[in-house]
This record gives structure tokens, sequence and C-alpha cells, in this order.
């Protein structure tokens, strides 16, 4: 039996990996900080359906299916300047990061290891991120991170692989 549970890390490289054999292979992947505690997620949306009707009959004659995003969702605690850069763009010059004029379009393969079960690597994913600060003696500064798995421009690249954390 096989149980998911925790998180040991979240890392991201710029790049996709050059095979499906190589989508695990941590080289090259750094962390993008401590994870908020609660926040690291995974959801995969409903996908659609469209039916198409005759007029003679009342059941669909043909059904067309489209899957659901896969959608990781995960908070950083302790971003710097560089974490700055990296998820949003913009530039880094005498210790001030300075926020981009235009969006940034982000893109990076991640690998999500749990400390137990299931471990995912996907190698193309959009990253959005937002700045989400309280300034009090309870909160902290937070950079919200969704990443949306998307479809690799590497030839024979899935958008998802799942493998065991410690296979035996």
């Amino acid at each position: 039996m096989v149980i998911t549970l925790g998180l040991s890390k979240i890392l991201g490289k710029t790049g996709e990996p050059a095979n499906a054999t190589a989508t695990f292979t941590e080289t090259g992947y750094t962390t993008f900080g401590l994870t908020y505690q609660d926040t690291a997620k995974m959801s995969q949306e409903d996908g659609e359906e469209t039916e198409f009707y005759a007029e003679e009959i009342d059941d669909p004659v043909e059904v067309m299916g489209k899957e659901g995003k896969t959608i990781f969702n995960f908070s950083i605690m302790n971003p710097d300047l560089t974490t700055l850069k990296r998820l949003f763009g913009g530039e880094v010059a005498s210790n001030v990061w300075a926020y981009p004029d235009a969006s940034t379009q982000i893109e990076e393969s991640l690998i999500i290891l749990p400390r137990k079960g299931l471990k995912f690597s996907v190698p193309r994913a959009k990253i959005k991120a937002k700045l989400n600060g309280e300034f009090s003696k309870k909160g902290l500064l937070l950079v919200e991170v969704t990443a949306t798995a998307m479809k690799p421009n590497t030839e024979g690249l899935k958008k998802l692989y799942v493998g065991l954390v410690n296979p035996k």
C-alpha cells in the first residue's frame, strides 16, 4: 500500500528534461525556498464534455471529452531577491529587486517530493506568482505560487510523471 504524506521539497529549473528517463533527475534543480505549512496542494480540474445530438434521437450520438488542468499551489515563506526574480521576472541590482514593467511568462520544470509515497514531475509548468504579506507580529510575507502543468515542447515527454519516493 502506498500512502503519500508530507512534503520534503519542491524543486524547479528552467527548461525541460531531455527525455522521460530524466524526469526525476534532480541535477540542475533548486528549491524556491521554504514552503509555508499547509499550502502545498495539487488539484485537477474537472474536464469538459461536449455532447452532440441528432434531432431524431434523444441520446447523444457522440461525446467528445477534454481533460481538466493539473495545478500545483504552494507558498514560499522565505523569498529572497533571487527567488522574486525567478518567479516574477524583473531585475536584481545592488541588493534591490525591481518588479518587471510588463507581465513576464515564467516556465519551469518541477519535481514535487513528498516525505513518503508518490513523487511528481512536471516537465513544463506555467508559473504564476503573487505577493501576499501580512506585516504583523504573527504575519509573514508569502509568495503564492500557482504552477499549471502544460504540454511539453520536447517530443515524447508527457505533462506529468508519477513515481515512488523510495522504490524498493
